[in-house]
């Protein structure tokens, strides 16, 4: 039997710690989580009997063998959701799948709406040529961003930067009003100094030509083929995210593996070219666990430097040293009603907007986006009819003064 410890509960640790025990392989599983929470940034927040998810996580994947593997953890709803059987909204429908209002245990077939606010106006988020966006933008602005597109579709610059990638795409001015300011809020740096290859990870391949062929061609595609960011459904967990994650957690431990949380990696040491064992740090002090593999899902610059013994060279050291990172705080508010309007002709629980994210585009605002958990799924809100749950996240670097704020001083801020 081999022994193999992983590093993390989150999503990638517990995945993989399922996969080796549910294999054909011999395996004794030890994962190690630093915090006493099961799932990484895709924990659910409990609170007064409500739900938060924190950062917001939609389940969709153009990968088939990794839906049916969500499928099979929590079965999609054979019945309305709350919301839905209030409202008459009509949803397709797994047959013999679990009712939501009755069972737990189940995946929900949820609406995507995310728009974009600024300058006190709503626009669909990816940007979108309908009659709404350029009504938004005013006849002026319309016509400078369609000639700044042609612009940049006859002259395209070299993508040298995330920028470039934005301009050849959207031209200089959908670019300056939409993704300029947002990205530097959201990453700390300006687009000029971002990668083009981010850019072509991150978003593919949407572009005002890929928004106009979406548009023509709607009801035409399957899911293989539609753009992540232009998708209309995604799946949710019942509780959020925290419950799949949950859910694979004890799966896990029925199969024989153990999660030890509270136990954070502090030293990784290393002979011979292998990882021969790592030590933590408990509350009982600390504590060392050999094993013949180790998976390691800690922000790599944790892992590298926290290597001894035949540790890697230091340029990579170096490298590792540099690698910045981006946090973020997540504020809940509890909430009688909300200012915004909703003006769509999507019925919601309450007329609240139908959003499940808020673009808060304006770049001196420090918020960066409202989640609206009531929109996620009515089962995250104790009660959705009379109350409005909302979460409104702030871009930050650990340590800096946000981060460092007091929780009370935080709300107010909120």
């Amino acid at each position: 039997m081999k022994n193999i410890v992983i590093i993390g509960a989150g999503p990638a640790g517990l995945t993989a710690a399922l996969e080796l025990l549910t294999s054909a392989g011999d395996y004794n599983v030890t994962v190690l989580e630093e915090t006493q929470v099961i799932g990484g940034i895709s924990q659910t927040v409990r609170y007064n009997g409500n739900r938060m998810d924190i950062g917001g996580h939609r389940f969709f994947s153009k990968n088939t063998e990794i839906m049916n593997r969500w499928k099979e953890l929590l079965p999609l709803q054979g019945a309305p959701s709350f919301d839905d059987e209030m409202l008459g909204r009509e949803k397709s429908l797994s047959k013999g799948g679990p009712d939501p209002g009755k069972e737990d245990e189940v995946m929900l077939v949820r609406d995507r709406v995310s728009r974009i606010y600024y300058r006190n106006h709503f626009f669909d988020y990816p940007i979108s040529m309908k009659a709404d966006t350029l009504k938004n933008m005013g006849f002026f602005t319309t016509l400078k961003a369609g000639f700044s597109y042609l612009k940049s579709a006859a002259f395209k610059k070299p993508e040298d930067s995330l920028e470039n990638f934005y301009i050849n795409r959207f031209g200089r001015v959908l670019y300056g009003m939409f993704f300029e300011g947002y990205t530097e809020k959201l990453w700390g740096r300006h687009p000029k100094e971002i990668s083009a290859d981010w850019g072509a990870q991150r978003v593919k391949g949407l572009s005002i030509r890929a928004l106009l062929k979406n548009m023509l061609s709607r009801g035409k595609k399957d899911s293989g083929e539609v753009e992540t960011s232009l998708i209309e459904q995604f799946w949710y967990p019942k509780y959020g995210p925290g419950q799949l994650w949950e859910t694979v957690a004890e799966k896990i431990e029925r199969a024989g593996g153990q999660i030890l949380k509270g136990y954070s990696v502090k030293e990784i040491i290393c002979e011979e070219n292998r990882v021969k064992s790592v030590i933590c740090g408990t509350k009982d002090g600390e504590k060392a666990f050999d094993a013949d593999v180790f998976i390691s899902s800690m922000p790599v610059k944790d892992l590298v430097l926290g290597m001894t013994g035949r540790i890697p060279a230091k340029k990579i050291r170096d490298i590792a040293e540099g690698l910045p990172y981006r946090d973020f705080v997540t504020v809940g508010l509890l909430l009688k009603k909300l200012a915004l309007k909703n003006e769509t002709k999507i019925k919601t629980l309450g007329n609240i907007v139908p959003d499940c994210w808020i673009y808060v585009q304006e770049p001196d605002v420090k918020l960066g986006r409202l989640q609206i958990f009531n929109n996620w799924s009515p089962y995250m809100v104790k009660d959705p009819l009379r109350t409005v749950w909302v979460g409104l996240e702030y871009f930050c670097e650990e340590g800096d003064d946000f981060w460092n704020m007091p929780e009370d001083e935080c709300v107010r801020f909120a």
